[in-house]
């Protein structure tokens, strides 16, 4: 436990901090790679249709796993301030009730989204030539969301426990297991067959939930060396509802992502069919990627912002503030740079061929990078403000960054672009995928004003 606790109160570096949050951007990273590699398996063997179906139902799981999300990175940051405060017995009875709530809430879930399945379909706008794969897919998903939720859970309780590297380790298995099951589920047995492809898929992500959620609760359970451990529980609503207040912003980032997808989603299949929803899918699968290094950051950081705050250690708030924003802009730069390099072979990837399914991909994905840019600085101070336990502003950049910034610039930017730039279908078709760049620099600007604002009340700056 001592060393534990000098792992956490050290003075870092640049490098050391890279160093100590890299396994949970590993982690995270790799959460998001396997999926990748569901859409790689099943865009070429099950084709653009079965594709573009799996992308179309998607959201949904990513709200209801947005549950865990929130649960965990609100609950870890109230448990990891308990911590600095030196009440463990209070942190691990807290950590108990919230994982217990999150099975019983997960287990809801699931049951309804069975019973409500076609309603919820219909509801994204499924076509009749998707329904069949969409359901295929729902139907074996559907009884592991508890898990799914689990998984992002315990990345936030990892970190807090600090025992990133056990999250990375899980991770890294349970994406050899999912890799392992796309390429004998789908590249062997499907034969070629879409809805045998698209539940391949489904079992090959199932198979790697298991790992992701089960090993991290077994852990808990046993006798351990990390600062927290699975007992009896601490039943307190009041801490219960101040974790999902805190961690609402988290949540409402997946929310408002899924319903911005829905919307892109539907866009595209307006505008071109089927392949754009395909290629707008493969444009998310690379933009999940930055995501997962930066939400993998700040989930690496936070618990250390978190407990310097309970500990009242400013000096060290003020070192890891200067550090972070600094990590923060260079991965940004870095990130931006390599997508836009490799951008003709990430699309080659998805697109099994298809000359215009390329060239669509490419073009979409060269200016959707440009947002990397600016994605960087929000996500931060989001987290932020949630490792200060500070719900309300983390909210508020989330929701208005990924809902009010991303919804009028979709409608505003795309008729800019027609008007101005030659009045054609050509021109609103690029202003759809430039709009998420000034989304992000409209985000970036509202961010930096309440880093500022909020600077000397909790002394990071």
């Amino acid at each position: 436990m001592a060393q534990e606790s000098k792992n956490i109160t050290q003075q870092f570096t640049i490098g050391k901090l890279f160093i100590y949050v890299l396994p949970t951007i590993f982690a995270i990273l790799l959460a998001s790679l396997y999926t990748i590699v569901d859409g790689i398996f099943v865009s070429n063997v099950g084709g653009t249709t079965a594709f573009a179906s799996i992308n179309q139902v998607s959201p949904i799981f990513m709200i209801i796993a947005a549950i865990g999300f929130m649960i965990g990175t609100g609950g870890s940051a109230l448990i990891g301030k308990i911590l600095g405060e030196g009440d463990e017995k209070r942190a691990n009875g807290l950590f108990s009730f919230f994982t217990y709530a999150l099975i019983i809430i997960g287990i809801i879930c699931s049951v309804l989204l069975w019973v409500f399945l076609e309603t919820f379909l219909n509801a994204l706008g499924v076509t009749q030539s998707m329904m069949p794969f969409c359901i295929a897919y729902s139907h074996i998903m559907i009884p592991a969301l508890t898990l799914f939720m689990l998984q992002f859970y315990f990345q936030s309780f990892l970190a807090t426990a600090k025992k990133p590297r056990l999250g990375l380790l899980c991770t890294i298995l349970a994406g050899i297991t999912n890799t392992i099951g796309d390429a004998v589920l789908v590249g062997v047995l499907a034969k070629g067959d879409p809805i045998k492809a698209v539940e391949g898929a489904a079992i090959a992500t199932v198979g790697g939930l298991l790992i992701g959620g089960i090993v991290p609760l077994i852990y808990f359970f046993s006798k351990n060396s990390s600062l927290l451990r699975l007992g009896k529980p601490e039943n307190d609503m009041n801490a219960f509802a101040k974790a999902c207040g805190n961690g609402s912003s988290e949540f409402f980032t997946n929310i408002s992502g899924s319903i911005i997808n829905v919307v892109y989603n539907s866009l595209f299949l307006y505008m071109i069919g089927d392949m754009g929803v395909a290629a707008y899918g493969t444009v998310g699968y690379v933009n999940s990627i930055f995501t997962a290094i930066a939400s993998g950051f700040v989930l690496g950081v936070s618990p250390l912002f978190s407990y310097n705050y309970g500990a009242g250690n400013t000096v060290e708030l003020k070192n890891l503030y200067k550090k972070s924003m600094t990590l923060v802009v260079m991965i940004s730069i870095a990130a931006t740079v390599v997508i836009e390099i490799f951008s003709h072979p990430l699309a080659s990837a998805f697109a099994h061929g298809d000359a215009k399914l390329m060239q669509i991909t490419v073009d979409g994905l060269t200016i959707f990078t440009l947002s990397f840019l600016f994605k960087g600085i929000p996500t931060f101070g989001s987290g932020l403000f949630t490792a200060f336990n500070n719900g309300l502003i983390s909210g508020i950049i989330s929701i208005v960054r990924t809902l009010v910034f991303n919804m009028a610039t979709i409608i505003i930017v795309p008729v800019i672009f027609f008007h101005v730039f030659g009045s054609s279908y050509e021109a609103a078709f690029y202003g759809v995928w430039y709009s998420v760049v000034f989304s992000e620099m409209l985000a970036v600007l509202m961010t930096l004003f309440y880093l500022w604002k909020y600077r000397k009340q909790y002394q990071y700056a």
